[in-house]
């Protein structure tokens, strides 16, 4: 799927959200739903063949483990974002702002061995 077929859904999606509205507005959040995971499934098939060659640059690079992390912590961002928008959206900001958090420490567990790394290079290089 193009840029500008994603375009065209995330459009149709607000048309047909905008006469639901005044229509039947207890269909809103579930339409909201279904589109967002077809727009978020559109960007994610667009962005793959990226996805695949970064993870060959890090497989050649020696990089596998750190790679991995980096790969799983964009991915806990987009969810968490993703997840944080649409609860924003059905004006529940307080839920919204949790699962940012809980997103955000999520990926600080996750890179706790990336720091153990660099405090372990620090003290090598501090030992020559």
């Amino acid at each position: 799927m193009s840029a500008f077929q994603i375009a065209g859904v995330a459009l149709l999606a607000v048309i047909v959200l905008a006469l639901l509205r005044e229509l039947r507005p207890t269909l809103l959040p579930s339409l909201r739903l279904c589109a967002s995971v077809v727009l978020i499934g559109a960007g994610i098939a667009l962005l793959s063949p990226i996805v695949t060659q970064i993870r060959g640059l890090l497989a050649a690079s020696d990089a596998g483990e750190l790679g991995s992390i980096v790969m799983r912590a964009l991915g806990i961002a987009m969810i968490s974002e993703l997840a944080a928008s649409f609860c924003e959206d059905m004006g529940e900001q307080t839920i919204a702002r949790c699962v940012s958090t809980f997103g955000k420490w999520e990926i600080l567990v996750l890179c706790i061995p990336l720091v153990d790394k660099v405090l372990q290079l620090a003290k090598e290089l501090l030992q020559y």
